[in-house]
């Protein structure tokens, strides 16, 4: 029996998104499945090695703003049903250690055994260009800035491979959890092309002389060579990397009060770069258009022109 997922509907001359049950099928290009309150958002083109599209991107955006809005609301209440809990209480407060509904946790992860093996060459070299190509640079920043805004923790199921816009991806995870033998690469400059999406969320997580090593070089890197740098939270076994990741996340997801998505919150706020400002667990406009702007930033430094992209194949180690 197939599995049921969410399915975000855009209807075209409305706005808000309406959400569906719909069955599992090959033409979704990005999946979601709710397992208690971890969010399982899934690259779904396994036959194209989970390749990079204007839609895909866009579905991935979709996906992962619904599932930034749940939190969001979901803390929301939480926080006024603390301060109304403590008002009847007295001295004694709220009751803890008790785990909150909601989703408190995203897992993001590849269909077949593989993560993702960045933009796709044929579809973006396609001819005639695929009409989705003009947009394709706003969607995948659409979807970085949807992750970087998430305020519940992102975990990373990274099998086999992320390579380019696929390791861009990656690095978005709070938590990484690395197959052995699975490699990343961010090698845009072996194509002699730009690295935006990498750059923003390298700088943004990891010292200089660590994005340096990996934007000027561009080699693979491997699941020991990541925990190493502090890439990879764990190194397991190739066959366990999703099955290690499920349970990181549901472990995260489950601590009391939301406290993971408020430390997260804190620390973040402690950063100059993708900082969040929250104020009773909503994040603010002001800083929404931060994030936005960094991504932006990024982009505009690493731009080699105004034409569309046109990725060539990397280069083998």
């Amino acid at each position: 029996m197939p599995e049921r997922i969410w399915f975000l509907e855009r209807a075209p001359a409305e706005p808000v998104r309406r959400k569906l049950w719909l069955e599992v099928t090959d033409t979704e290009l990005v999946r979601r499945i709710d397992r208690g309150r971890v969010a399982i958002v899934e690259l779904n083109r396994p036959e194209r090695r989970n390749a990079l599209t204007g839609p895909l991107m866009d579905q991935l955006a979709d996906h992962i703003e619904e599932v930034n809005a749940e939190a969001v609301n979901a803390a929301a209440a939480r926080a006024e049903r603390t301060s109304a809990e403590t008002n009847t209480a007295g001295t004694d407060g709220p009751e803890s250690g008790i785990a909150e509904p909601g989703v408190g946790a995203l897992l993001l992860c590849g269909a077949g055994g593989a993560f993702c093996s960045g933009l796709d060459l044929k579809e973006y070299n396609a001819q005639p260009p695929p009409d989705w190509l003009r947009t394709a640079a706003h969607s995948i920043r659409r979807a970085h800035i949807a992750l970087a805004r998430c305020p519940v923790p992102v975990v990373v199921s990274l099998e086999r491979y992320a390579i380019n816009g696929g390791a861009a991806f990656a690095l978005a995870g709070d938590l990484i959890v690395v197959g052995r033998h699975a490699w990343l690469q961010v090698g845009e400059v072996r194509q002699g092309m730009a690295a935006p999406m990498n750059i923003a969320w390298l700088s943004a997580r990891y010292p200089l002389a660590t994005v340096l090593q990996i934007v000027l070089r561009g080699h693979r890197l491997d699941g020991e060579t990541m925990s190493r740098m502090n890439i990879a939270t764990e190194v397991v076994d190739d066959d366990q990397v999703r099955t290690r990741a499920e349970e990181l996340a549901a472990e995260v997801a489950a601590y009391p009060s939301g406290a993971a998505q408020s430390l997260k919150t804190a620390v973040l706020a402690m950063r100059p770069n993708l900082s969040t400002v929250v104020s009773n667990a909503v994040v603010s406009n002001a800083d929404g258009h931060n994030v936005a702007a960094w991504f932006e930033r990024a982009a505009t430094l690493s731009s080699h022109g105004s034409e569309p992209l046109r990725p060539r194949s990397v280069q083998e180690d």
